[in-house]
């Protein structure tokens, strides 16, 4: 199970109110005692933050603002030695506008650099911008620069230059950073927006240039035992493409058919929309291919809100996420279902940003001694750390209960999967199976008890023990009926 880490909201240790390295280094028994088994560091580069770190100045160094890279290093020893795996985001789509290889790019068309950027002197060019030319956030992908009296190509903020992978020396370079962080003794990348690479007239999304370059990056992943290669699809729907045949591209790609749409099925109350999207990952994905599973990130609103602040609704998401073939990543704080921010919102994702509160000690809340870098969440009584951990009706005992069970049981992570088809449309339900141990999971989208039947051949088994839940499960001769109470669960292990 990987944890997906802010550090600039997880743990200030000097009183700066921007966490850092050390306090992230300091925290590391609780993500072992909650039962993660890697992190993954949203961005940990220097930067203007303009992109709240995904604007990077320099890839091979560490943000001041959380420390050093000894202090790096400290923290990669201290979470390996207790056994937690630590990727980091990869953002090769485009560095900052205060990078030096732009400093250099836009100082002279005849600068060694001039051509690792894409540069025109018509607002767009035939090859680029799928035929629109438009920015993701804002108007034109074109900016004017006055220092190189030419235009610069940017898919994201105009302080997110893209970079011309259609020059060789980019293409080395970046593999190059690559291999600086495997050799400093990270796991692996998670990579952002790696889709747009290389784009054309008519399409900006994938192309075969942007697969090759995947495949040369996959080869330097590979040269180290047990790294892996994390993709964020662009196509919320599918991303089997990303994998190519299961060996040469992504280890993982992020599941947000399930992960972003997550809210719309569960409000729906019919178990058949998530059906699909994991039915389709069983039929579509080749061989050695693994979900990321997710119910929240850095760029959507906390989950809270997607659950319509139910807490019914919450659980039901995080038990899929945790019991559904795959590996689950788990958003800083959705542990304890961490409410978003509503004050100090600049970047419109800042709301799922906000820091964590370990305790009700107002004004830094365990966080800081300082002024926090942007304010907290409401409900602080009840969502910090320490008084969930308290409660054996937390949300985060909830988490524990599953985590638990998900420890020490390979049939979580690389057990198969079988979607079963109860009789009530409302319920979900699935089998969690290996040589050694079999589990049968069910939720109850409704909001109606339900009485549902499943048939026993289907099963495979004629005995059931409750381990998790509020459901009953009976065997008859050929079928076992369950009773769910309304948005109710229940894992139970088969005999």
């Amino acid at each position: 199970m990987f944890y997906e880490v802010y550090v600039r909201s997880f743990q200030d240790s000097d009183g700066d109110g921007i966490g850092d390295f050390k306090g992230l280094t300091s925290k590391l028994d609780y993500l072992k005692e909650l039962g993660v088994d890697g992190i993954w560091l949203m961005p940990i580069m220097p930067s203007p933050f303009v992109d709240s770190g995904y604007d990077v100045a320099d890839y091979r160094g560490i943000n001041p603002d959380y420390g050093t890279m000894d202090d790096f290093d400290a923290f990669l020893k201290a979470a390996h030695d207790k056994g937690i795996r630590v990727i980091i985001d990869l953002v090769l789509n485009h560095t900052s506008d205060q990078h030096a290889w732009f400093t250099e790019s836009r100082s002279s068309k005849d600068n060694p650099k001039a051509d690792w950027y894409v540069w025109s002197d018509t607002e767009g060019t035939p090859n680029n911008g799928c035929g629109t030319h438009q920015a993701v956030f804002g108007d034109s992908a074109w900016q004017f620069d006055e220092t190189r009296q030419q235009y610069y190509f940017h898919r994201f903020y105009p302080g997110q230059p893209d970079l011309n992978y259609e020059n060789p020396e980019v293409v080395k370079e970046t593999l190059d950073i690559a291999r600086f962080w495997l050799e400093k003794g990270v796991d692996g990348f998670r990579c952002d927006v790696i889709s747009l690479l290389y784009e054309s007239a008519t399409d900006c999304g994938f192309l075969d240039e942007t697969k090759d370059y995947i495949k040369q990056l996959r080869g330097v992943v590979d040269e180290y035992p047990d790294a892996v290669l994390l993709a964020e699809p662009t196509d919320l729907t599918n991303s089997t493409e990303y994998f190519g045949s299961g060996q040469d591209m992504f280890h993982m790609t992020f599941n947000f058919g399930y992960g972003y749409f997550w809210n719309f099925h569960f409000g729906g109350g019919l178990a058949q929309p998530i059906s699909d999207v994991f039915q389709r990952t069983l039929d579509e994905y080749p061989a050695g291919a693994q979900d990321a599973l997710v119910i929240g990130s850095h760029d959507v609103s906390r989950a809270w809100v997607n659950a319509g602040s139910s807490e019914e609704r919450y659980k039901l998401a995080a038990l899929v996420q945790l019991t559904m073939k795959g590996s689950p990543f788990i958003y800083y704080g959705e542990e304890v279902a961490i409410r978003p921010s509503d004050d100090s919102i600049i970047d419109f994702r800042d709301e799922a940003r906000s820091p964590l509160p370990w305790n009700d000690q107002a004004p830094g809340y365990g966080f800081t001694t300082g002024t926090p870098w942007l304010a907290f969440g409401p409900d602080l009584a009840e969502t910090n750390i320490a008084a969930q951990q308290a409660s054996s009706s937390s949300m985060y005992a909830f988490y524990r209960s599953i985590l638990d069970l998900r420890r020490g049981r390979a049939v979580w992570g690389n057990g198969e999967l079988r979607l079963l088809t109860p009789s009530d449309p409302a319920v979900l339900a699935y089998l969690r199976y290996d040589a050694d141990l079999r589990y049968l999971v069910v939720l109850n989208l409704g909001f109606v008890e339900s009485q549902t039947n499943l048939s026993a051949a289907e099963l495979g088994a004629t005995q059931g023990e409750g381990v998790l839940g509020n459901t009953s499960l009976s065997f008859e001769t050929d079928s076992a009926s369950l009773s769910i109470p309304p948005q109710g669960y229940g894992i139970f292990e088969l005999r």
